[in-house]
């Protein structure tokens, strides 16, 4: 059996909370956002160097791996691959520099060689990335305090989490659809335009501000289920299939595992509402943090795909989400 995260990037983790007894009550969300997270530089792969003299590979002597983010070149701080073509542009000639990484819990330095290329650019060999964009869905609002929860799992490793981030209005305008062995995602059309800010990337989901509750689509306060009050049996998933209208479809809650300690797959669902599975073949990508309504309550948000069965997927409870974002 093969799962994925339902936004770009699979990574799973574990942290223990106690769930709470008192009662609390969200606007619920479903409608489809953009996310844009700034992430420092950090490292996606390697390449050999063409150069007039031929091949080299500037990374060799180095200790960098992918996932590795670099946090400073020749002791200056970096944050924006920018920085690094500031830096680059500088050089007078061929020489190793000094990068500074960051891995995990550890930093350390290592050498990493500037060459030029046969077209006459500066390049270490390093594919870099310094942010995260993409597709999700709004799992809940706050209202008292407009805090939101989206996705039901992380966008990236914390430890690569820049200090910026925003969600904005996404327009769906295609549907790419699962098959077994290959999920499918939505297609959409991202606005540039700031609904709220990204201040917390977990292992549980993502968090932040909303601007102006007016943005999304009014919906009476429902309450948040405590993980021993889901039940196997009929659910509701909302979400957006096409522009951004919400809608409700039909699941069946399979399976509730007894959780002492919160992780993003406690739930797990059938999708059995018909037009859905025509339209999307099961559980896509961009579906992260669909919401999953049992009984009148969130009980929790869509956070994988089984990819070989696409009609089954995996839900966090809505209570670990609540709780990590207060």
């Amino acid at each position: 059996m093969y799962l994925t995260l339902l936004f770009f990037i699979a990574i799973t983790f574990t942290t223990s909370i106690a769930a709470s007894s008192r009662n609390i009550y969200v606007i619920p969300g479903g409608d489809s956002i953009g996310l844009y997270l700034e992430t420092g530089i950090y490292v996606t792969g390697k390449y050999e160097v063409t150069t007039a003299t031929g091949a080299v590979a500037p990374w060799s002597r180095s200790d960098i791996k992918v996932g590795d983010k670099i946090i400073a070149v020749e002791d200056v701080a970096v944050s924006k691959i920018t920085n690094i073509q500031e830096i680059l542009a500088g050089l007078e000639e061929e020489r190793d520099l000094m990068l500074t990484v960051k891995r995990k819990d550890a930093t350390f330095t290592t050498p990493c060689r500037a060459v030029k290329t046969d077209k006459d650019r500066w390049s270490l060999g390093l594919y870099v990335k310094d942010h995260v964009l993409g597709v999700g869905t709004i799992t809940y609002i706050l209202a008292e305090t407009r805090r939101f929860g989206a996705l039901g799992h992380s966008v990236i490793a914390e430890e690569l989490s820049g200090e910026l981030g925003y969600i904005s209005t996404s327009m769906i305008n295609g549907i790419k659809k699962s098959h077994p062995g290959l999920p499918g995602e939505k297609h959409a059309t991202l606005s540039r335009e700031p609904l709220g800010y990204i201040t917390k990337n977990t292992e549980l989901g993502v968090y932040g501000n909303i601007n102006n509750l007016s943005d999304f689509s009014s919906v009476k306060k429902i309450k948040i289920a405590a993980p021993d009050e889901v039940k196997t049996g009929p659910a509701e998933i909302w979400t957006v299939l096409a522009d951004n209208r919400k809608e409700r479809f039909t699941v069946e809650i399979v399976d509730v595992k007894k959780q002492t300690r919160s992780g993003s797959k406690g739930i797990k669902i059938k999708i059995t509402d018909a037009r859905l599975l025509e339209k999307t073949g099961g559980i896509i990508q961009g579906m992260s943090g669909s919401p999953i309504i049992q009984n009148n309550q969130l009980v929790g948000a869509v956070s994988h795909v089984v990819i070989d069965s696409p009609e089954y997927g995996y839900g966090v409870f809505a209570m670990w989400m609540v709780e990590n974002n207060i």
